[in-house]
């Protein structure tokens, strides 16, 4: 063990061609053929859970049930399984005997001839793993109960009382023995992979095997990867940001030109593209260096035997990749084009015209106390398109705007909207905590906030349920027909039996889903539009939901940047606290020019930020 550094830097200087050829290859076989069986894995796992989408709690709760351990299971071997490969196809270069030169071919292919075994190892690695984390995630769920089930979360979340902070406190106890007991799981299967690559080693024996030859060197293994993950950190967060500082000089030079600009725009995102591949490889790399060495200093069995291996060439001096003058020509010519190509790209995605639409989230909730009047009329003020109000019902049937299941977030009352009656709800003082002058908002009605809103703006209606429901849909249909508002109202709900109630008792009006993510389907939502967190929107989800005919609405968006990032992608609605804010970057991106808004694309990804004007 003591001379494994030197062994080390040893195995890396007289290999490093083949391990980066050789990884490099692995990555583009690995995105090819592995990356689309995942996906179609977990298209065929959520199939036979029998839901066809699932989406937020739904997918926690999948998760949780058989079948999602199931899932759980397969998709984390196969995850491994693919790093796994790579790494049985790399370490056989470093393990060939020097008289050897190990081929990218040989490597994958001795890689294939191990697949089972890998597969086999993984699989257990996962299901154990799970098994050790399922009493955590129950103890979590015990404390959550016992702590913070009294309450909606969200006066938790905002006022942090005594029993949140201890269920905080006890959860990062249970983070950090959870931590450290996967730390010693990494130690003891350290040489698992390598036991089943060259001893042959079953892989029911191979786990219990890799801890025996652990024992005694546990820290030392861990204190390694600690370093090699602090170092490829490091090298990660100095390349990428010397790139950013290099886009930073670049893309604002050539913005009075638009060809030069592409071109800028393009070679910027290439060379960032590379930079980050070379980082990768290099820390790929490293660490089946690394791997071996530790392998071999103090891992190693009776029966391995490198000479046995059966791989690589007796030709260890023939280049593996000359430079040459007409090669660097050629690189320098698809470099350039594939700059080109790049940068058309990103400026023929971008919108030149805008038709998104600003929806005040709760009324205008930056600048008056959420889903009150006072937030209604301003959203109204601000030329919000839509105002976005949550609904409830009460104890007496009355259908009210309110988003907690109680009031402890925004009066310190403990009173839960199913248990209150109007009478109640007159003497709940709702607009203090958010400033004094708001003393007299108290919860409203649907019927009043309506009859506010007709004529004037548009109202998205989402339906909120905390398992205490007795007949929203319909309440709310006969209130919404009631104040002639059908032609002005949206529906929408976190719960897809909701939106099919909904589209059950009124098929012509558009009803919308609500979600962060989705597995499954798009096309099998059966709602007429989506809203979703800005989090998990890109370019893609918002032309796929488009192809399908669905609106696409993101929240919650607060921030000039982000704001005319979500534009920029297409979507149709911003749920937004500061509709003025969204309002004014509308009418500034409205007199930008090409350049300008290319800048304002390219901002997030090489540092350009955008200067808007605020209100």
């Amino acid at each position: 063990m003591n001379q494994i550094w030197p062994d080390i830097k040893r195995d890396f200087a007289r290999c490093w061609k083949q391990l980066v050829l050789t990884n490099l290859l692995f990555k583009i076989i690995a995105f090819i053929v592995l990356t689309p069986f995942v996906a179609v894995l977990l298209n065929v796992l959520v199939t036979l859970s029998g839901k066809s989408v699932l989406a937020d709690q739904d997918i926690v709760f999948f998760f949780l049930s058989p079948m999602g351990w199931v899932c759980l299971i397969i998709l984390g071997a196969a995850w491994l399984a693919i790093g796994a490969l790579e790494l049985a196809a790399l370490m056989s270069i470093v393990a060939a005997p020097e008289t050897k030169t190990v081929r990218p071919l040989d490597a994958l292919r001795f890689s294939a001839t191990n697949a089972p075994r890998i597969l086999g190892v993984t699989v257990r690695m996962v299901g154990i793993a799970l098994l050790i984390v399922a009493p955590f995630l129950i103890i979590a769920a015990v404390v959550y109960f016992a702590l913070l089930s009294a309450h909606d979360i969200n006066f938790y979340l905002q006022e942090k009382p005594p029993e949140f902070l201890i269920a905080i406190g006890i959860a990062a106890i249970i983070g950090l023995a959870l931590f450290f007991l996967y730390l010693r799981l990494i130690a003891n299967w350290f040489y698992a992979l390598p036991i089943v690559f060259f001893e042959q080693v079953r892989p029911s024996q191979a786990l219990r095997e890799s801890r025996r030859r652990a024992t005694g060197h546990r820290r030392r293994i861990v204190g390694w990867i600690a370093g090699w993950l602090l170092a490829a950190a490091i090298i990660s967060s100095l390349t990428t940001g010397l790139v950013v500082l290099i886009g930073q000089w670049i893309v604002p030079t050539f913005a009075g030109s638009l060809p030069l600009l592409v071109i800028a725009a393009g070679f910027g995102l290439l060379v960032w593209s590379i930079v980050n591949l070379a980082v990768t490889l290099l820390s790929d790399t490293a660490y089946a260096v690394l791997n071996f060495g530790f392998y071999r200093a103090g891992g190693a069995g009776e029966q391995f035997d490198p000479s046995r291996l059966g791989i690589g060439s007796s030709d260890p001096d023939r280049p593996l990749l000359r430079i040459t003058r007409t090669r660097v020509i050629l690189g320098a010519i698809a470099g350039v084009v594939a700059a080109v190509a790049i940068g058309l790209v990103t400026m023929n995605s971008i919108k030149l015209e805008d038709r998104t639409e600003i929806m005040a989230h709760r009324g205008a909730s930056a600048a008056a106390p959420e889903n009150t009047m006072a937030a209604v009329r301003r959203a109204i003020s601000d030329d919000a398109d839509w105002v976005e109000i949550d609904v409830q019902e009460t104890a007496d049937d009355e259908v009210v705007v309110f988003h907690d299941s109680d009031f402890m977030k925004l009066a310190g009352n403990p009173l839960k909207i199913r248990d209150a009656t109007m009478e109640d709800l007159r003497d709940i003082d709702i607009g203090s905590w958010f400033d004094p002058s708001f003393s007299n908002e108290r919860v409203p009605t649907l019927r009043h906030v309506l009859q506010e809103c007709k004529g004037k703006i548009r109202v998205n209606i989402e339906l909120k349920y905390y398992g205490y429901e007795k007949q929203l849909e319909q309440r709310v249909v006969d209130i919404v027909e009631a104040c002639g508002m059908a032609d002005q109202v949206v529906i929408m709900s976190l719960k897809i039996d909701a939106v099919k109630k909904m589209k059950s008792l009124r098929p012509d009006w558009q009803v919308g889903f609500l979600m962060s993510l989705a597995a499954g389907n798009l096309k099998q939502i059966e709602a007429d539009f989506l809203a979703i967190n800005a989090s998990f929107v890109d370019r893609s989800l918002v032309r796929a939901s488009h192809s399908i005919g669905k609106p696409v609405l993101v929240w919650t968006v607060n921030d000039p940047v982000g704001m005319s990032s979500m534009i920029s992608k297409g979507v149709d609605a911003l749920i937004t606290d500061e509709p003025a804010l969204a309002r004014e970057i509308l009418l500034q991106r409205a007199s930008m020019s090409v350049p300008e808004r290319l800048l304002v694309e390219l901002a997030q990804i090489l540092g350009v930020a955008p200067q808007f004007r605020s209100q």
